[in-house]
């Protein structure tokens, strides 16, 4: 009877031969983690919407807005009863963000300089930073709210440019846009995190991957959190739709600015999402915009995206 001696070469292929069998299985158990998920939209934004309310100064900024009655006085009795909310509103009023010249130092002062819609955005913005701090183990707040907040200035100026009508609240809209990430990264983060992972083996945006995965996307699940909210239809329209600008229906073009502004965004600042977005041509004739002038825009976004960052982190 002989024996047959296994080489070094026999070896190497029997190992060769379990790493593939193992990278299956791995590829497998994430394609059944992630298959048999189905959100149910309304379900999740139910079940964190007690961890995201909005703070009760905000509500009372949104009632004076609801009462014909109310006065400049009104709103800034409201403000002055939070001595961090007035510094801060204040600090921002006197940053590059507004560009004012001379010194405001009150909040009446700056209630006649910014209006009161103005001011409920801004309102607006810093209550949902302080509601949505949402840490989980995907992607840290502090690049999520950096991006977000380039996202919401770059957004800002470009609707400036184009002389939208209420082009202010294309930053609030802008900073609050990538809000379904947070809920979906906290309430499956095994998921989120298996998906960020394909993502980045294929080379593809997270968005494809997580309507593979999810069933939906995240400005779907931020749309429904606007409705939750009780925001604006514009609001819950843009964050809707602002995946496919294409499809959108009414306030097109300012689909198409924050749709670009969130590409520029990831490209200045990737986090989960780490795919190198290139422009869309047809994108830039929607907002009449050349790549020069966007290049532009970045630069400037840059620097007053970096003072507010200063002025509201610290």
């Amino acid at each position: 009877m002989s024996i047959k001696m296994k080489t070094n070469t026999d070896n190497i292929l029997d190992l060769d031969v379990l790493i593939n069998q193992t990278t299956d299985l791995v590829s497998q158990q994430e394609m059944f983690l992630t298959n048999i998920l189905v959100v149910d939209i309304d379900e999740l934004v139910g079940e964190v919407s007690s961890l995201m309310s909005l703070p009760e100064i905000y509500l009372k900024i949104r009632k004076l807005m609801d009462d014909p009655d109310s006065s400049l006085e009104d709103f800034a009795d409201v403000v002055n009863t939070d001595p961090g909310l007035l510094a801060l509103v204040l600090k921002i009023v006197n940053s590059a963000y507004y560009g004012f010249s001379g010194q405001i130092d009150n909040i009446k002062r700056a209630l006649n300089l910014i209006g009161i819609g103005q001011l409920h955005d801004l309102v607006l913005s810093l209550s949902a930073l302080n509601s949505l701090d949402l840490s989980n183990d995907i992607e840290t707040l502090q690049q999520f709210w950096q991006r977000s907040i380039y996202c919401g200035v770059l957004s800002r100026l470009l609707a400036k440019k184009l002389k939208l009508e209420d082009a202010e609240s294309l930053f609030i809209i802008g900073l609050l846009h990538e809000v379904g990430h947070l809920i979906l990264f906290v309430k499956y983060p095994q998921e989120s995190r298996l998906s960020v992972n394909q993502a980045q083996k294929e080379n593809i945006s997270l968005l494809g991957v997580e309507r593979r995965n999810f069933g939906t996307d995240y400005g779907k699940v931020g749309q429904a959190l606007m409705a939750e909210w009780k925001l604006p239809l514009k609001f819950q329209s843009i964050i809707g739709h602002q995946l496919e600008p294409d499809n959108a229906t009414e306030f097109i073009q300012e689909t198409a600015i924050v749709h670009i502004a969130h590409q520029a965004s990831v490209n200045k600042y990737p986090g989960a999402d780490s795919f190198r977005y290139e422009m869309d041509e047809d994108l830039l004739l929607t907002i009449n915009t050349t790549e020069e002038e966007l290049n532009d825009l970045y630069e400037a976004a840059n620097d007053i995206s970096r003072e507010m960052e200063r002025l509201i982190f610290g």
